[in-house]
């Protein structure tokens, strides 16, 4: 298998509407370290949800079996101290009873990867890899600012790899 990250995404967390913190315009990932984070599945199958949680040192429930946004929802507005993660431009139904929340100082980036076998040679591959490459430089969608934003470390060392690969295919 063969993988190129293709896009940084911002996520928002996702609260209910009875969370002490749901008022706010803005959180900072440090102001929810007196909240749980509620894990749709096992926090072995999420990753960037183990690593942000251990980052912060935020404590978190894990629901075992991931069952869609409705079940995510219907878990997070059940107790006012959970919380969770989404892509910040998931759109929630108005209805729902939560709430979705920025982070900022830093803002939690989620690495999107395009993946595929190594040794395969479809004649369009190259132009997909390459299409995502210009449309990814236009929306500005691997943008990374150390000071700015949160990335777990093996994230970072992809970004690094990519930004290498492209100075040296530019040189």
């Amino acid at each position: 298998m063969t993988s190129r990250l293709a896009r940084l995404e911002p996520v928002d967390a996702i609260v209910s509407a009875e969370h002490p913190l749901a008022g706010r315009p803005v959180l900072r990932p440090a102001d929810l370290r007196e909240s749980i984070l509620w894990s749709p599945a096992t926090l072995g199958k999420l990753d960037f949800l183990r690593r942000f949680a251990d980052y912060f040192g935020i404590g978190v429930e894990d629901g075992a079996v991931n069952l869609g946004l409705d079940h995510l929802i219907s878990h997070v507005r059940a107790d006012r101290r959970r919380f969770s993660l989404l892509p910040a431009d998931i759109a929630l139904p108005g209805d729902a009873g939560v709430r979705s929340v920025p982070l900022a100082d830093p803002t939690p980036l989620y690495a999107w990867s395009l993946i595929w076998l190594s040794q395969d040679r479809h004649p369009l591959l190259r132009t997909l890899l390459r299409r995502f490459a210009e449309t990814g430089l236009r929306r500005r969608w691997l943008e990374y600012d150390a000071a700015r934003d949160w990335l777990p470390a093996h994230d970072q060392a992809e970004l690094q790899r990519l930004e290498h690969l492209t100075s040296h295919r530019q040189a």
